[in-house]
């Protein structure tokens, strides 16, 4: 399928995961491309990396993770049903879409496309910069029905005449080679090793392609029920401890300010940050080194981005002034609250506040399915029954697929956090805990576990 390239031989690297991966010639090929190479300069985990040091791995090593998981269940299931006649090419094009799923990401990921998107006004969407790249990359490697095939798998688009659509991004449930990844990888730099014991193999061993509806999907043996519920745990532990810890959020905020605050100003080859994110030429240019760069400008209009840099780099982060857990069943009511205005609005008269002294978001952490249970969306099958029906678990019903200790009472959790920009001498403490204790708002708070240690 490889239409030319200076490289005939396949290649074979060292991973931390998966030790030695073996990569074929349209995989390297697609690889060394300046806009894959782009990758070793975006670090996974963003702001994370300042939380936990060992969070320094790269999306470069994360994608070729991903193509090598795509190509490890493609011949799994190759292996296990012949009869979809899954082919060398499929198993690459899997492979491919698994590989450049992330080269639209910009510097430090979410954050700039929340600095670009929300705070700019731009719109801008890193799955479509994602496939506005995949398409210029693939377009001198493979033919056009090729390209449209793989931009499709990273999408999770159900295809026409394709069984696996949804093995890189699977918005039905969550299960697929990408989130696998960077669980795994995740968990192994910020703790050490995986925090929930994930096999892999044993998984895709047990997956089958199954048609139901008109529509392909993943499906498990009923045995691994409790190792998914795992899984789906593990998303959960991840973003409580990793992604949106307070720390991660406050150092993040910081970033974004700092962005935000140098965008007009910054130049990327004559180019504003606003422009780089319009162009996909342009946006290849960027990289987490940006934060660097600004730091080593001189330029008198960078002083509100040097000073907020300044003050991540001694350690001076957003204050987290106040948290609490909001009451899932409110969530409707919930949803219509404007929650810094809510509590400028309760600032005590001793203690003004301003819009820009304090930022207020509400994070939320679920196990990938919003308030339900990813569990009901998988569905399973008993190899020792073939002629049984595929089946789907309910939570309130069957319970002991998933072992009654092990199944939560709610799958979602929302906490309003609220983080000081500068020092407000108690100000937005106070507004918050009025806030908390009027009538008409008191009924969204409740208690949880406490998950840091209050000052």
């Amino acid at each position: 399928m490889l239409r030319k390239h200076h490289r005939t031989r396949g290649l074979t690297i060292l991973d931390r995961v998966y030790e030695h991966i073996s990569l074929p010639p349209l995989i390297v090929a697609a690889i060394d491309t300046p806009a894959f190479q782009r990758l070793r300069s975006l670090h996974q985990l963003g702001a994370s990396s300042f939380l936990y040091p060992g969070a320094v791995h790269t999306r470069f090593e994360h994608s070729i993770g991903v193509a090598h998981m795509a190509r490890t269940l493609l011949l799994n299931i190759q292996h296990h049903q012949p009869d979809l006649g899954l082919s060398e090419v499929d198993i690459e094009l899997g492979m491919l879409a698994g590989l450049l799923h992330d080269v639209g990401h910009g510097p430090f990921s979410h954050l700039f496309e929340d600095v670009v998107s929300r705070r700019c006004g731009i719109e801008f969407n890193h799955e479509d910069m994602s496939e506005k790249i995949a398409r210029r990359v693939l377009g001198d490697l493979v033919p056009q029905t090729h390209v449209d095939v793989v931009v499709g798998l990273m999408r999770g688009k159900a295809l026409q005449g394709i069984t696996y659509g949804e093995i890189i991004s699977n918005k039905r449930n969550g299960i697929d080679v990408d989130r696998l990844d960077y669980f795994i990888r995740d968990s192994m730099c910020c703790f050490g090793k995986p925090t929930v014991d994930v096999r892999v193999n044993r998984l895709f061993n047990s997956a089958r392609m199954v048609c139901e509806g008109g529509q392909w999907q993943l499906a498990f043996e009923q045995k691994l029920a409790l190792s998914l519920r795992e899984i789906f745990t593990l998303r959960a532990k991840l973003h409580k401890n990793v992604y949106q810890h307070q720390v991660t959020k406050a150092i993040g905020h910081m970033i974004g300010d700092a962005i935000h605050a140098a965008a007009p100003h910054f130049r990327v080859g004559g180019h504003t940050l606003v422009e780089c994110a319009q162009d996909e030429t342009l946006f290849l240019k960027l990289g987490d080194w940006i934060l660097e760069a600004v730091e080593a400008s001189e330029d008198p209009h960078l002083a509100e981005a040097h000073a907020i840099l300044h003050r991540l780099r001694t350690r001076d982060i957003y204050r987290v002034a106040y948290s609490s857990t909001l009451d899932i069943a409110m969530r409707a009511q919930m949803a219509a609250v404007d929650w810094p205005a809510a509590i400028l609005a309760h600032a005590h008269p001793s203690f003004p506040l301003n819009a820009d002294d304090f930022i207020a978001e509400v994070v939320t952490i679920n196990q990938g399915k919003g308030a339900a249970d990813p569990l009901e969306s998988v569905l399973f099958f008993n190899p020792k029954k073939p002629s049984q029906p595929l089946t789907r678990l309910k939570h309130a019903e069957d319970l002991r697929h998933g072992s009654p200790l092990f199944a939560p009472l709610q799958f979602e959790e929302r906490t309003l956090m609220v983080f000081e920009r500068r020092p407000t001498n108690g100000a937005v403490q106070r507004a918050c805990e009025r806030l908390n204790a009027d009538p008409q708002y008191a009924t969204f708070f409740t208690e949880s576990l406490p998950f840091y240690n209050t000052k």
